[in-house]
């Protein structure tokens, strides 16, 4: 929401940490903040691409009254950016800052419990500046909230082996996995002072939604997070990560958010310089080079000329394979595999996805809507839709919290909740229609698991007074939860309603989360693989033919960067023979890619 009046000072917020003396500010909620808190030196010129270093320390009280800037990135929907900025890349990398919410209560004998927000935005767009909401917990469960700035994209992760040469790179570095370097240099900065706001340090809840919620499995998985938090919750997770050769190693993938390793944005960063006329003669040219030489032409370019090699997609997003199995910032294995061998840090963990989570990704699309002036989409055929978004949705959930949770379970680890998040109650206006639009979409979830019924979090303009108190009740469900689980590591829902634990037995296994009117609290069997999935599409009544069965199953299996491991364009094939399909796969591509 937009600010009216400029934040001033209160005598009560005065603190000192690591760094020195700062003051922060009093919320409308009655909550104390502190915003723009360096959590490590500013990652510019010589530190670009490096690990984060030690903040330095200041003199006299830092008034920390604002938001530090946000990471270089493309302007969208995600930073609340005008209109006219979307697209264009705002943002600075001296971006390593934190804010803290806390209770304005005299500290009570047992310091309190910690929450750590990560935002998302597919690593490469978003802000902690979106989500002061998350001073609810302060106000309403006597909770110190923290929010997170790190490094995204091109500059959050990059394996170049020129830099790795060049820099006498540290093991941490040589990953390229800065942007995760970030978050755990935050959670040590928490570690070390979080006491100063009344927080526990040995009772750190990290919770995150989207690519949020990858970072956060991300930490549970490395080695270099162990100690640092102790339940961990993600919203919607992404599971996705890379091994070193294919965050480097220049490839044909039809698929752009594959081919842009590292060395593919050097060569056209190069080529873009005017030093080749094509990328593989670019290419060819910077391996010749010394390695200093390289490094040097990759920190003399702005953020926005590193940002041009690549493209950007839905609200500003891209993608580039991040993060990186090296073998010392994360494992080797991918995640699930690493889950399952019990080799991860072991806390109580909350997983859950959301009904309609593709929905958000295709709404506004040229092949699903037109858009009007305002660039409003209206679906040009609903069923076409609903069952595309249907069938991805499945699939999501599949990958990125099936698979994964059960990994968990497999190592012996019995403290796994998960939940599927069901509210859909926008309203039905007619011809736009946002309620079939959006249903429970990707990211409809966090204003409800902020507490947030006022609008402070509406991304979706979905609130209205007649679906209110539909709101309030998910909103109550949710925030109890998740503060519960803060607390003592097991989530409590209203009325005594039993959230019952992940278990490997057939049987109930996730909490479906809905207002009173879709059905409310309830626990359900959700839990399926992709082939039950596929099976489910090839013999599914909504679906209106077999030409429209394998349109799905390409969009789903060749074209969209999370699933293809998971399909071949030799089964769509015999999909088409099958359902007497004569249309090729690149007939069914996606304009945009994300």
């Amino acid at each position: 929401m937009l600010r009216t009046h400029p934040r001033t000072v209160h005598p009560d917020t005065h603190r000192r940490v690591k760094g020195g003396e700062l003051i922060g500010s009093r919320e409308p909620n009655g909550t104390y903040a502190w915003r723009g808190i360096r959590y490590a030196a500013a990652p510019v010129g010589p530190l670009r691409w490096r690990a984060p270093q030690s903040s330095p320390a200041w003199a006299g009280v830092l008034k920390a009254l604002e938001h530090g800037p946000m990471a270089p990135q493309y302007a969208g929907m995600l930073v609340q950016a005008p209109a006219r900025l979307h697209g264009k890349v705002v943002g600075d990398e001296d971006c390593l800052t934190l804010n803290v919410f806390a209770p304005s209560e005299a500290p009570a004998a047992r310091r309190r419990p910690v929450m750590v927000w990560i935002h998302g935005g597919a690593n490469a767009a978003g802000t902690s500046a979106t989500y002061d909401v998350a001073r609810n917990y302060a106000a309403h469960d006597g909770i110190v909230v923290v929010t997170v700035n790190y490094r995204l994209g091109v500059l959050g992760w990059f394996c170049h082996p020129a830099l790795i040469k060049a820099d006498q790179a540290t093991p941490e570095e040589q990953s390229g996995n800065f942007g995760t370097l970030d978050l755990i240099a935050a959670l040590r900065w928490v570690r070390e002072n979080i006491a100063a706001f009344g927080g526990d340090p040995e009772c750190v809840t990290i919770f995150g939604e989207s690519a949020g919620a990858q970072n956060v499995l991300t930490l549970l998985a490395s080695p270099l997070a162990a100690g640092l938090f102790h339940r961990a919750i993600a919203q919607s997770p992404v599971a996705d990560t890379f091994d070193v050769d294919e965050a480097t190693e220049r490839n044909h993938s039809p698929l752009e958010s594959f081919r842009t390793s590292s060395h593919e944005i050097a060569a056209r960063l190069w080529v873009t310089a005017g030093r080749n006329a094509d990328v593989d003669s670019a290419d060819n040219t910077l391996q010749a080079m010394p390695p200093v030489e390289v490094a040097a032409f990759l920190r003399s370019l702005s953020p926005a000329q590193l940002l041009g090699a690549v493209k950007p997609g839905t609200g500003g997003m891209y993608l580039t394979p991040r993060p990186i199995r090296d073998g010392v910032v994360l494992p080797k294995q991918p995640l699930s595999d690493l889950f399952r061998s019990g080799a991860w840090n072991r806390v109580p963990i909350i997983l859950g996805s959301n009904r309609d989570e593709y929905r958000a990704f295709i709404a506004d699309k040229a092949e699903h809507a037109w858009l009007l002036p305002g660039k409003f989409p209206v679906l040009r055929n609903r069923a076409e839709y609903l069952g595309e978004a249907g069938f991805l949705s499945k699939v999501w959930r599949s990958i990125n919290l099936d698979e994964p949770a059960d990994a968990l379970l497999a190592s012996g680890h019995s403290e796994v909740w998960t939940y599927r998040f069901d509210w859909d109650e926008a309203p039905a206006v007619p011809v736009l229609r946002p309620d079939l639009l959006f249903g429970a979409a990707h990211g409809m979830e966090m204003p409800f698991a902020f507490r947030d019924v006022r609008g402070e979090l509406d991304l979706f303009k979905v609130n209205t007074p007649f679906n209110k108190a539909g709101r309030a009740a998910v909103a109550e469900a949710m925030g109890s939860a998740w503060a519960s689980f803060a607390h003592s590591g097991v989530p409590s829902l209203p009325n005594g309603f039993n959230w019952q634990r992940r278990t490997t037995d057939r049987g109930p296994d996730s909490l479906v989360i809905d207002s009173p009117a879709g059905g409310g609290l309830r626990m359900e069997m959700l839990r399926a693989d992709v082939s039950s999935i596929k099976a489910g599409l090839r013999r599914s009544a909504d679906v209106s033919s077999g030409t429209a069965r394998c349109r799905i199953y390409a969009r789903a299996f060749l074209w969209c960067p999370m699933f293809v491991q998971h399909g071949s364009l030799d089964e769509y094939d015999q999909w088409c023979e099958e359902f007497s399909c004569n249309t090729p796969a690149h007939v069914f591509r996606p304009v945009m890619e994300v």
